[in-house]
Parts: structure tokens; C-alpha cells; sequence
């Protein structure tokens, strides 16, 4: 118990140091929007990690408590918060609820899962999902050219692009050699089935519809990992 009060301890430094620097970082406004949402996204996923490795199943539901708690107090300051602005899903700083509430319980949701069905390599699908994901926006954005709907994503809009699910599966793909490197796994092992683990989230990605995606990334990279390396 005294380990997870100073993680909640430490987590609470952490998402309120996240959620300064994005903050300040939409307050100067010269950033696309959503890029400060993947920063805080990438940040928060790569805290997840020491968290699970440090103290297991218990040790990261603290971690995704406290930050979860963090995030919900920057959108009840509502729309004039820095930090509100830097979370939201368009240049408005729309404080519909889903916003932020459905995109929170599937993060919560897919971090669970995974650290339930297969322990610690959900640190996988933390990483993918964290990098992989938090890439694939800014990419499509800034380089998206062919744009297509995924078939689960509400009323048919096309919301990604081939580019951006390019950056997903590069970028997750060194999350997940990454997290089975700390794992102790080979650097040929990591690089090889870290690469079928981004390959897996960037296809959960482009399925799944914005609000729900961080529930499938996180989850089918862990599960891919375990059935490799089980």
C-alpha cells in the first residue's frame, strides 16, 4: 500500500506536469489542432509503462486513476482552460461530453483488459497505442493525401488517411519493440513481433471509430505479443 500511495503521488506530479506543458502549449496557439491532444496522449501512455512494470495490475490502475481524475478536472474548467483547449478534438474546444468521457473509458477499458488477460505485456499495447496512435493524427494531417472512412466510425466520415495509418504502423511499431525490449526480450525478438504489433494496431486504428480506438490499439498489440512470446 505505502508503493501506491507514493505512485498516485508521483502520477499526480506526472499528469500535472503534462497537462502545464500542453496547456501552455495550445495558450501560444500556434500549433494544428490536435497536435497538443497526441502530446499529452503519447505522455500519459509512456507514464503507464514504469507504472506497470514497478507494481504490476494495481500499480497501473492507481496511475490511470490519477490521471484519469487530471484529465476530468481540465474539462470541468470548461472551454477557457488552456488545458481544456489542449485536450479537445477541434480548434473550438468543443465541451460536448464525448469529448472526453467516451475516448476516457475506452482508454481505461483497453488498459484493463490488456493488463487482465495478459499481465505485462499490455505494456505493449500502452506503447503502440501511445506512439503509434498518438502519430497517426499529426501525420494524416500534416502529410494525408488518400482519405477513407473507417467502416466503424459514426455517419461514414472520412477521419483517416493512408499516410496517418502509415505513421501508426512505423511509429507503433518502435513502441512495441520498445516495451518488449524492457521486457527483456532480444533486439531481433522486439523488432520482429514489435513490427506485428504496430501492424496490429494500425489496423484496429483504421477500423475503429476516434472515440473508441484506444480501446482496440491497446488491446490486439498486447494479445499479438502474448501469442508470439507466450
Amino acid at each position: 500500500m505505502p508503493h501506491l500511495l507514493i505512485l498516485a503521488f508521483l502520477a499526480l506530479a506526472f499528469g500535472l506536469a503534462m497537462a502545464s506543458l500542453v496547456g501552455g502549449m495550445a495558450h501560444r496557439g500556434d500549433l494544428p489542432s490536435g497536435v497538443t491532444r497526441k502530446v499529452f496522449h503519447a505522455g500519459i501512455f509512456t507514464g503507464a509503462v514504469p507504472a506497470h512494470l514497478l507494481q504490476g495490475f494495481w500499480g497501473v490502475v492507481t496511475y490511470g486513476i490519477v490521471i484519469a481524475l487530471v484529465v476530468l478536472v481540465g474539462y470541468w474548467q470548461g472551454p477557457g482552460s488552456p488545458f481544456h483547449a489542449a485536450l479537445a478534438r477541434d480548434a473550438e474546444g468543443d465541451p460536448s461530453h464525448r469529448t472526453f468521457l467516451v475516448p476516457l473509458a475506452s482508454t481505461a477499458m483497453g488498459g484493463l483488459l490488456a493488463a487482465l488477460l495478459v499481465g505485462s505485456f499490455a505494456v505493449v499495447g500502452y506503447l503502440v497505442c501511445g506512439w503509434g496512435d498518438g502519430a497517426g493524427e499529426p501525420v494524416g494531417k500534416r502529410w494525408g493525401r488518400h482519405w477513407y472512412s473507417p467502416p466503424f466510425a459514426e455517419k461514414g466520415r472520412k477521419t483517416r488517411s493512408l499516410e496517418g495509418s502509415l505513421g501508426v504502423l512505423l511509429v507503433g511499431s518502435v513502441g512495441g519493440a520498445v516495451a518488449l525490449s524492457l521486457l527483456g526480450y532480444s533486439p531481433v525478438q522486439s523488432l520482429c513481433i514489435g513490427f506485428a504489433c504496430g501492424a496490429g494496431g494500425s489496423l484496429v486504428e483504421g477500423l475503429s471509430g476516434s472515440e473508441t480506438d484506444n480501446l482496440w490499439v491497446q488491446l490486439l498489440p498486447s494479445l499479438i505479443a502474448w501469442w508470439f512470446l507466450r
